[in-house]
This record gives structure tokens, C-alpha cells and sequence, in this order.
């Protein structure tokens, strides 16, 4: 009989549509009878289908009960006349079955048996004269229903998409592990039915510790209470019920767990009562893998529907992030591995925010005069309790792009302060602060530059910003035009720590930079390998005295390294040897007592001599096409032969390998008995380094 009604057919006339209201009123009785044994035939037929049993059987009894009732009242809001009301109901409705994992077409299918039913059960409860009209009415209303619940569904979709769209440009865009996470998480907090999600790793013994979070009821109630006796702690061992979860099974499989509904999963039971506390019915567990498929992180996201996760387009959004995020961790491998608890996060980031920021200055010692020529402020962060500052090789990786922001504009003033007062004390040096590589692609850091010069007047040229070493190497206009304004201010711009990555070589090739910094991790292969460290030096201050840049080389921890250094000609140096970084208060006095007594031709120290040899052995390459002038090279290893004479070294190893050495230089530099000799002579300088190391 329904096949036949003309479902598209609106009331023609306002006597039509009070007719029709009419109608609706008569049949509410009829529909009070019904609405009961309705509602339970419908869900009868639909536990009957695989796909629809899997999402209803999430529900607890309670739920279950819910959803029937929620049923009737909605079936009963169907005989009611359409308004916009009932679309905003629908829409709403809708996007609760995308988010339980209802799929769009199942909508429809589910629509054609509701209609079905229904036609059933009141065919024979309404006189045939009303028949046509009450039919032809709800078919039309069902179809308007099933149009909005679409309309709902695929907003969910969309907002899924967004959120895809959004954490792949935080991908390609973020410069630390550490904002792109946020910008993840913050991509994932804007899906509706997701309440909460952390990243975290395991500690030593294997309690997961959350390191980024979202959701603010579950940062209350959970992650800040975590430790105390109300708060469950989650482990990635198997051998603990705390370790059975979706968390700890996800870790040890390397796989992604569901948990589809918390009403049903046992194995969710330490955290059930805090659960439903928050609202949270369901959870996936996503395990970052590296490229070898070892486990690096584990993000974890809370849902307030049950079977949010486990639809086959959900399915497909989880496995798109694992892989992303995957990528990500390996783009930043070089981040630190520690692994730093959200609560700890916070803490650094509310000291920053609370003017906990102290800038401690290190000097840069000229290597031609013996004077400090400048002092670069160091960030460091006052503990609450006065004991004690906190190292930025703690705090740094956990900062976002803001917080950054705002380290970098607090110290570059401190400093700017700083150097007023040393001034106006008398003494008048220089002064750098680091610069993060986001300077030069976020306009609010050369802004401030600009404005702190204005209000804190000084020769720009007497403050240095250090941009520092970044994996990413930016070559886009923008960069181009940011670096120009930095140039127009007047500053020195300096590169960090060069030779700390492929991407900082690039770098001293496209950017004018004024002055380089030799990483200081070169020179940890001294003990191992003096040659190859002191190599490095040489070779990167070359390059970059070239390309027209002053060298200032980290990390002189020993008079040794200091020798080396300015025999090495670079520059300027910087190191514990020299000086340990020190309050503003402390850099006067300290300036006025200072002397660093340099002599070149005379080296002191083991590394002060190899560097020495170094620099004859490269001045030898350059006599070698004449070969009447190596008597003359002979007669420049002057420092060698003092040194072994000052130390008493006569017939040692040393001197034997020093004198077959300028007897082989006569044959000739080509010939097997000279390169012989150098390479005892280097064996023996590796053992006189490592012998004063020790």
C-alpha cells in the first residue's frame, strides 16, 4: 500500500495543513500503544544484523535502556509537524551515529526498516479515510529525518578531515617535537566526541609517563592526581592488571588496541570508576614506531561514545596518524630522549610564564688580545624555592612556539639591561642571545628586536643573535625578507654550533652570517681521536673565515683546548677553561681580574702542541711543489723541538719519532720513509694528548 503514496506531497492550503494537525492529535493515543512494542521490534531485527549487533552489544544495560527511551521519545516527536526545531534535533542525532561508528548507509538501510515497521504497526489502527494522508505525511517526515541525520554524519566527517589536514601541515611547518605534538593534540581536541588524549613514554620502570595532554576535566581529575591513592598509574609490563590495558598491550604489540566500549572491558577495571567519572566510554592506544618498528611514544585518545574508534573510517584515521607521527619522531630524532612527565611540563612552562626566567652570562674570549670581547646570556630558570637554577638541557625541549616566543623576548631584554649597566660601570662589551630557528619565519622576533633597540638605545652592532641549529633549513622568500630586516637593524647575526649537523653547513653557505660557533661536541672525540677533533677545527675555521665569517670556537674546558684554539687562529673561545657562566652582578669584577696570556709560538700543552704540528704539517703541503724550501720547513718545527726540550723529553718516544721525522723531510715528502715517519709522529702526538687528558 505504501509503495503508492506520493511521498513528495506537502498540505496545499492552511485548510489542508489544519487538517493535517488534526490528524496527528487523533492518532497520539493510538501512538501511546504502540510506541512501546514498536521500539522493541525495531531493535529485535536490528540485534539480528552482524554490523548492528557489534555497535549495540557496546551498550551496558543502563545505556541500552537509554537509547529505548530515547527512541520513544523520538518516534514520537515524528508525528509532530516539521520545523527547524526537529532539523536541529535530527542534525544532532546524525552526528551520534557517526560518532558510535554507525556508517552512513547503514543509516538508510536502518531507515527503511523503521519505515516498514511502523507502516505495520499502524496499518490497522487508523480508519481508511486517514490512512493515505497519516502515511503519506510520515513517509515524507522520515525523509526529511533520514536527510538531516546525513547532513549530521557527514559534518563528523568533515571535522575528521580538518583535524587530518591540520596535523599534516603541523608536520611540515613545526621546528621542535615538542610544538608539533600540541599542534597535534590541539588538531585532536577540536573533533567532537573526543575528550582527551596524552602522548607520554615509559620511565626505567616502565610507567608511562604522560609528557603532552588535552582535555581539562581529564588533566584534573586524572593526570594531576596520578601518584595518589585515587589514581590508578598505568605500566607497559604485562605483569600487573595496571599494565593489561589498551596502553600496556599496544606498547608490548606494537599494535594499536581498542577499547570500544568501557562498559564492556574488563581489562579496563583499575580505571572504570575514574571512567565514568569523566565521562570517557571508549579509547584507542597508538604506539609511535620508528623506522625499525621498535616503539618510540604512545598517544592515547578518550572518547565520550562508545565505539568511537572502531569504524572502518575511524580504523583508517587511526592508522594515518600512527603513520605520520611516526615520520615525526624520526624527523626530530635528535630531540633529547628523556622522558619528561606532563606535570613537570607545566611546572617549567608556569616558571617561564611567572618570571622565573634568569639569564647567566658565559665571556667570549678574543684569542688575539687575551680580553673578553663580548657575553652571551645564557637562559636559565629560577627554582620556586630559591635552591638552585634549572638547566635548559631540561626545560628547552619541552617548550612550544609561544614559550619560546617568550623566552627569547624576556632574555634578549635582560641582556639589553645587562650590558647598560656594565657600561655605565665602565666596562663596555658585548653582549648575544640565542635565537631559535622560528625567527625566521614568525615576523614578532626581528618586531622585537626593533623595539627593545628603540627603548634600550645601544649600538646595534653590539649585540650578536645566535640562530641556532635547526634539522630544518628554510630557503623561502619569507625567510629571505625576515633576514633582511634582521640585517637592517643593524645586530651581528651568528650561527651555532656549525658542525653539528649537515643542515648548519648549508647554512653558513646561504646565510651572511657576521661570526660561526664551532660546536663544542666536536671536541668530545678527544680522547679517542685528538687528530680527527683538532682536524675539524681546522678545516670549519678555514671555511668559515672564506665565506668572510670570525670563528668562535665552544667548549674550551682545559688550558689544553684553549692553546689549541688560538693556535688553530680561530677567533674568539668560549668554555669552562676560560670562564663559567655568571650572574649579570658578578661580570664586572670578574672582567677588571681577568688576563689570558697567549703566546703562539710557544705551546704549553699536549693538544696546544698537536695543533701546532697541525698548522706546520698544512704549511708543509703548501712548500711541497718546491722541494729547495723544505729545509725551511725543517727549520719551522721550532715549537715541537722547544716543547720536547722544556719537558725534558729528550730520547723519548716523542723525540725519536720528531727526529726520523726531519731527517725523512730531507728525502722528500713523496718518498715511503716520510709518510712513515708522519704517522708515528701523529701516534705518538695522539699519546702525549690522551696521556694529559687522562
Amino acid at each position: 500500500m505504501y509503495e503508492k503514496l506520493n511521498i513528495s506531497r506537502e498540505p496545499d492550503s492552511p485548510e489542508q495543513l489544519s487538517a493535517l494537525r488534526a490528524l496527528l492529535a487523533a492518532v497520539q493515543p493510538e501512538l501511546q500503544a504502540i510506541v512501546g512494542s514498536f521500539i522493541h521490534r525495531f531493535y529485535e531485527q536490528l540485534l539480528k544484523q552482524p554490523r548492528f549487533a557489534r555497535v549495540l552489544n557496546l551498550l551496558s544495560e543502563a545505556e541500552f535502556a537509554r537509547l529505548r527511551q530515547n527512541q520513544e521519545r523520538h518516534l514520537r516527536s515524528l508525528f509532530q509537524p516539521r520545523n527547524e526545531a526537529a532539523a536541529r534535533v535530527a542534525r544532532h542525532v546524525g552526528r551520534v551515529h557517526a560518532l558510535v561508528g554507525l556508517e552512513a548507509s547503514w543509516l538508510t538501510e536502518s531507515f527503511g526498516l523503521y519505515t516498514r515497521l511502523l507502516i505495520m504497526h499502524f496499518a490497522g489502527r487508523v480508519d481508511a479515510s486517514e490512512r493515505v494522508a497519516l502515511l503519506s505525511y510520515f513517509v515524507t517526515r522520515l525523509q526529511d529525518e533520514l536527510q538531516w541525520q546525513i547532513e549530521g554524519h557527514e559534518e563528523i566527517g568533515r571535522q575528521l578531515d580538518a583535524a587530518l589536514a591540520r596535523i599534516d601541515a603541523a608536520i611540515l611547518s613545526a621546528h621542535t617535537l615538542s610544538d608539533l605534538l600540541r599542534s597535534v593534540l590541539g588538531a585532536l581536541e577540536n573533533i567532537e566526541g573526543v575528550v582527551a588524549g596524552t602522548l607520554g613514554r615509559p620511565d626505567a620502570a616502565g610507567v608511562l609517563q604522560f609528557e603532552h595532554a588535552f582535555g581539562s576535566r581529564f588533566k584534573t581529575l586524572y593526570l594531576d592526581r596520578i601518584g595518589t591513592d585515587a589514581v590508578e598509574g598505568t605500566t607497559v609490563r604485562g605483569d600487573s592488571a595496571q599494565g593489561l590495558g589498551a596502553s600496556g598491550r599496544a606498547w608490548r604489540s606494537r599494535e594499536v588496541q581498542y577499547t570500544a566500549a568501557y562498559a564492556t572491558d574488563p581489562a579496563i577495571q583499575p580505571w572504570k570508576q575514574l571512567a565514568g567519572e569523566l565521562g570517557i566510554r571508549s579509547a584507542v592506544s597508538i604506539p609511535i614506531l620508528d623506522v625499525s618498528g621498535q616503539p618510540m611514544a604512545l598517544m592515547d585518545l578518550y572518547s565520550s561514545y562508545p565505539g568511537f574508534f572502531t569504524s572502518a573510517d575511524r580504523r583508517v584515521f587511526v592508522e594515518h596518524l600512527q603513520r605520520v607521527l611516526g615520520l615525526a619522531f624520526a624527523r626530530h630524532a635528535s630531540s633529547p630522549s628523556g622522558v619528561v612527565p606532563y606535570a613537570r611540563r607545566q611546572f617549567y612552562v608556569d616558571l617561564l610564564d611567572r618570571g622565573g626566567l634568569q639569564m647567566l652570562y658565559q665571556p667570549v674570549i678574543n684569542l688575539g688580545t687575551g680580553r673578553p670581547e663580548k657575553f652571551e646570556a645564557l637562559a636559565r630558570l629560577k627554582r620556586p624555592d630559591g635552591d638552585g637554577l634549572i638547566s635548559p638541557l631540561e626545560f628547552l625541549p619541552v617548550l612550544g612556539a609561544k614559550d619560546m616566543w617568550h623566552l627569547f623576548s624576556r632574555g634578549l631584554e635582560q641582556a639589553l639591561l645587562a650590558r647598560h649597566r656594565w657600561a655605565a660601570q665602565g666596562v663596555d662589551v658585548d653582549v648575544s642571545v640565542n635565537m631559535p630557528p622560528a625567527a625566521l619565519s614568525d615576523a614578532r622576533y626581528v618586531e622585537r628586536v626593533e623595539q627593545l633597540l628603540r627603548s634600550h638605545p645601544t649600538d646595534p652592532k653590539r649585540l650578536t643573535l645566535e640562530l641556532l641549529e635547526s634539522g630544518d633549513l628554510d630557503l623561502s622568500e619569507r625567510r629571505d625578507a625576515l633576514l633582511a630586516r634582521f640585517r637592517a637593524t643593524g645586530v651581528r647575526l651568528a650561527e651555532d654550533d656549525l658542525g653539528s649537523g649537515y643542515s648548519s653547513l648549508l647554512r653558513l653557505d646561504s646565510f651572511p652570517f657576521d661570526e660561526v660557533k664551532i660546536d663544542q661536541g666536536l671536541l668530545g672525540g678527544l680522547g679517542k681521536a685528538p687528530r680527527r677533533a683538532l682536524d675539524f677545527i681546522q678545516h670549519l675555521t678555514r671555511l668559515a673565515h672564506d665565506l668572510g665569517s670570525a670563528v668562535v670556537v665552544e667548549g674550551l674546558e682545559s688550558p689544553g683546548l684553549v692553546e689549541a684554539a688560538i693556535i688553530l687562529q680561530a677567533d674568539a673561545g668560549q668554555g669552562y677553561g676560560l670562564a663559567r657562566p655568571m650572574p649579570a652582578d658578578a661580570v664586572v669584577e670578574w672582567v677588571r681580574g681577568f688576563r689570558l696570556s697567549i703566546d703562539r709560538e710557544h705551546p704549553r700543552t699536549a693538544l696546544g702542541i698537536y695543533a701546532a704540528h697541525l698548522l706546520w704539517e698544512r704549511r708543509l703541503a703548501y712548500m711541497s711543489p718546491w722541494p729547495d724550501v723544505l729545509p725551511l720547513a725543517a727549520r719551522a718545527a721550532t715549537a715541537l723541538h722547544d716543547y720536547i726540550e722544556r719537558e725534558g723529553l729528550e730520547g723519548s718516544p716523542l723525540h725519536l719519532a720528531f727526529l726520523r721525522l726531519i731527517n725523512a723531510l730531507a728525502e722528500g715528502v713523496d718518498k715511503p720513509a716520510f709518510t712513515q715517519a708522519q704517522e708515528d709522529m701523529r701516534r705518538q702526538l695522539d699519546l702525549l694528548v690522551r696521556a694529559e687528558l687522562a
